[in-house]
């Protein structure tokens, strides 16, 4: 929705500065306008129009793809230009990612944790571009995710099936952070079936107990 209404946002505002120069507006009157100089307003006038954003991760819950959202925030607001495990994890320590983030508060990993152990790794980037690139891990983890919804006899992942496929990802940044913190993946699938068996006892059991799984090594 977030992302919708930033579209639609620009939408209007691209309208208005095309409808003012062909009122014979100048661009000094449609940067006063819009509070922007008058450069700004030029900008806003020649950039090409964004294409509406669809939600992404395509087949995921909206919770998780919120989480994603909020991992490329994260990406972003650390000056990184590319969208990393580290992200991931960030976004899930965040209300919104419900028993994700149940799980890891009660494990004792917060995101000021987090962070900072991701500075003290990578350090802070001066990107400043709109576009970032993903790396293979968090691509394969995306992947994961979807494998750890079918195991758990979901539609689609949920914030818990993004949390349980970063450990399925060999040398993640966010699965190293994570045994650092001593939040092992049977710590994790314990807590979450914890907070799952008075409501949904089979499905704790499922992520209690999963199929084995061939890790990636790629």
């Amino acid at each position: 929705m977030a992302s919708d209404l930033r579209a639609l946002g620009d939408h209007v505002l691209d309208h208005f500065v095309r409808a003012a120069r062909a009122a014979g507006s100048s661009w000094t009157e449609i940067g006063e306008a819009l509070g922007v100089s008058k450069q700004g307003a030029q900008q806003r006038y020649s950039a090409p129009r964004r294409a509406p954003v669809e939600p992404w991760p395509n087949g995921f819950s909206s919770a998780a793809q919120e989480v994603v959202a909020r991992a490329v925030d994260e990406a972003r607001a650390l000056g990184h230009r590319y969208l990393g495990t580290e992200h991931l994890l960030m976004a899930l320590l965040t209300p919104d990612a419900g028993l994700a983030a149940s799980a890891l508060e009660r494990l004792g990993v917060s995101h000021e944790c987090v962070e900072a152990r991701v500075v003290e790794l990578i350090g802070r980037g001066e990107h400043s571009g709109a576009s970032l690139g993903i790396t293979p891990r968090t691509k394969r983890t995306l992947e994961a995710a979807r494998r750890e919804s079918k195991r758990a006899g979901h539609r689609c992942p949920e914030p818990e099936h993004v949390l349980l496929a970063l450990y399925a990802v060999s040398q993640g940044v966010a699965a190293d952070i994570l045994a650092e913190a001593g939040a092992s993946e049977d710590a994790v699938r314990a807590t979450l079936a914890d907070l799952l068996a008075g409501e949904a006892p089979e499905l704790a059991d499922r992520i209690r107990h999963p199929r084995r799984r061939i890790r990636s090594r790629r």
